[in-house]
């Protein structure tokens, strides 16, 4: 009895630990989900939500970009409130649903493409820049998660191709990527002040519809133009023809991109025997009256030096500028001797950059070996070569009595004293040959009466493959008004001008420069406040003589 009752009690032991087991067990059980829910709670609510954060926190900021205003104020670029739709996919319920709406709003969204897109995006990914207000309200009506909308601006430029090359542009962004819009990017958006130019648009409007006319006239495959106020080295227009859009968001051709007024290095042809003369006066020992034998050719080399129309017989200083004798000006720089040639051109700034507010420049071209070859044929213009805002500059300089001034694109506040690269005297005299070679000499073309023009043009072969192009060429005039002080000065250029029965068969910069150089000056003259003189010509020869 007592051993069976034992084993009794014992069983119920045995049942009573395998209950307290199976109790322990699902207990632990229990605690082990619970703790499993906690961990994926706070996955999701700390971790995860700290990702949301950063998903938004990588939002590109909206950021204010200033106006940029020309010389008097008018807007020439300004930003616009807009917005711009971005999604964050983990957001996103349905993505077959989100990618169907989306390419039903924009027809340029490919549905197949955001769909993969969206996939394979984790945090944030752009949708639509700049949307217009019916794009936006139709991405509202749609109701879709994950979809959100950041307030933005977009650089709008009102006179669209006019000042492109200037004014350059912004990526999507609104980040300046040429022109003034990149070299002043940090203070657009740091400022609270318009940024002002130094041009004036309405003399830039004049000299982009005068360079057009004449590009058209001439068939020309392109064109540079610069006006620039003489005192103060400030650029009133410039303007590179083919141009571009910027309001555009289809990328220019590099030919329309390419800013000919300041990247191009071309060679100035007879413009250049402005500086060889300037080099002869500054001698003090050769005047504009000092004779040179110019009857005959020159040789160097195997090639031969002749003079276009050539008078045949002895040429003052003054007549070898005013009939473009190349022979006169190779022996004025074989007188003066290569070196000093060299050093001349260094000192008034053709050997170096010249600085702008552009980052698109161009350095000169020039022979490392600076042989009496070489100084007889950059006399007049050939194996050197610089950019028309280069030569602009330099001759403005030398009519600014001797006083060169950096150009800039951004007005001035008060006075600018420039770097001396001639004397006063030199400047004076200057200003009456390049007076005396319009009124009597190869560019009457460029007259416009009562503004008492001066300039000079010049014809250069271009090169292709090292050889210099008989079919093609560059024609240029550089002139300034109103003479003998002359307050603005012109600069133009054509790529490849035709001749045509108005020229008579001639392409050269006499024929196709110097008239189109005219129109711009009798279209910006009164705008500038520059009225025709009644005033009878003056003795520019006898002015010439009494310089001291």
């Amino acid at each position: 009895m007592y051993g069976i009752g034992n084993n009794v009690y014992s069983f119920s032991s045995r049942a009573l630990n395998v209950a307290k087991g199976r109790i322990l067990f699902l207990m632990a059980s229990f605690v082990l989900v619970f703790l499993i829910i906690i961990c994926r709670l706070i996955q999701v609510m700390v971790i995860d939500g700290k990702d949301s954060t950063r998903a938004y926190m990588s939002v590109p900021k909206a950021t204010t970009r200033v106006d940029i205003v020309d010389r008097n104020g008018t807007i020439v670029a300004t930003s616009l409130p807009t917005v711009s739709l971005y999604a964050c996919p983990y957001e996103i319920l349905d993505f077959n649903e989100a990618a169907d709406k989306i390419s039903s709003v924009f027809s340029d969204i490919n549905r197949d493409d955001f769909f993969k897109k969206i996939k394979a995006s984790k945090k944030f990914l752009w949708v639509k820049r700049n949307l217009t207000p019916s794009q936006e309200q139709e991405v509202l009506n749609q109701g879709l998660p994950g979809f959100h909308f950041l307030k933005t601006e977009k650089r709008v430029y009102p006179d669209k191709n006019l000042l492109s090359h200037v004014i350059g542009g912004t990526d999507i962004d609104n980040v300046g990527i040429a022109g003034v819009e990149k070299v002043f990017d940090e203070v657009l958006c740091s400022s609270t002040e318009p940024l002002m130019l130094s041009i004036d648009m309405n003399i830039q409007f004049a000299v982009h519809d005068e360079l057009q006319k004449a590009i058209k006239e001439f068939h020309a495959l392109g064109g540079a133009a610069i006006v620039m106020e003489i005192a103060t080295g400030e650029i009133l227009a410039l303007m590179s023809l083919p141009d571009f859009d910027p309001n555009k968001n289809s990328d220019p051709t590099s030919h329309e991109r390419f800013n000919m007024a300041t990247s191009s290095a071309i060679e100035p042809g007879s413009v250049a025997k402005i500086f060889n003369t300037a080099m002869a006066l500054e001698t003090k020992r050769i005047t504009p009256f000092t004779q040179y034998d110019a009857r005959f050719p020159l040789k160097i080399g195997r090639f031969t030096i002749h003079d276009f129309r050539g008078k045949g017989t002895f040429l003052t200083v003054e007549e070898i500028l005013k009939y473009s004798s190349n022979i006169g000006s190779a022996k004025i720089a074989l007188d003066v001797g290569k070196d000093k040639q060299k050093d001349f051109f260094k000192k008034i700034g053709l050997l170096d950059s010249v600085s702008c507010e552009l980052s698109e420049t161009q350095h000169p071209v020039y022979p490392r070996n600076w042989s009496n070859a070489s100084s007889m044929t950059i006399a007049f213009g050939h194996g050197i070569a610089f950019s028309p805002l280069h030569l602009i500059t330099v001759v403005a300089g030398m009519l600014n009595h001797g006083l060169k001034n950096n150009p800039t694109l951004i007005k001035r506040r008060g006075e600018s004293v420039g770097e001396r690269i001639i004397s006063e005297k030199t400047s004076k005299q200057i200003a009456v040959l390049m007076r005396i070679n319009v009124t009597e000499g190869a560019n009457s073309r460029a007259e416009v009466p009562g503004y008492f023009v001066g300039g000079k043009s010049g014809t250069a072969e271009k090169l292709n493959k090292g050889r210099y192009s008989k079919k093609a060429n560059y024609t240029g005039f550089v002139g300034a008004f109103p003479m003998p002080n002359p307050k603005y000065a012109v600069y133009l250029v054509l790529d490849e001008p035709q001749a045509t029965e108005k020229t008579h068969g001639f392409r050269t910069a006499g024929w196709i420069a110097a008239p189109t150089a005219a129109n711009i000056i009798k279209r910006i003259g009164p705008m500038l406040g520059v009225m025709a003189s009644s005033k009878s010509e003056p003795d520019w020869q006898k002015m010439l003589r009494k310089i001291r």
